[in-house]
């Protein structure tokens, strides 16, 4: 089955998906250094980039998405504020 992911930091929920035996179709991550790993892990799948700016008219079909929660506030890349964060 294919499978997508929105908001897609490193690729977590990716990895989780393929150990299920999905084939990763593409990725959505803005992010500069969350995109260079999901690059060096997924080298040929593509990064649409922006959820708010992606052509979705070009993205492959997929039967099965996933998205991420921003973990910032509650991780070492962000600010640690934890739900005070907006």
């Amino acid at each position: 089955m294919r499978a997508a992911s929105l908001c897609a930091g490193i690729g977590g929920l990716d990895l989780i998906l393929e150990s299920f035996g999905h084939e990763i179709a593409w990725h959505a991550e803005y992010d500069t250094a969350p995109s260079k790993v999901l690059a060096h892990h997924w080298p040929g799948v593509p990064n649409i980039g922006d959820i708010t700016t992606a052509d979705w008219a070009e993205c492959e079909p997929v039967e099965l998405i996933t998205a991420g929660y921003p973990c910032q506030p509650f991780s070492a890349a962000g600010l640690r504020k934890g739900t005070d964060d907006d």
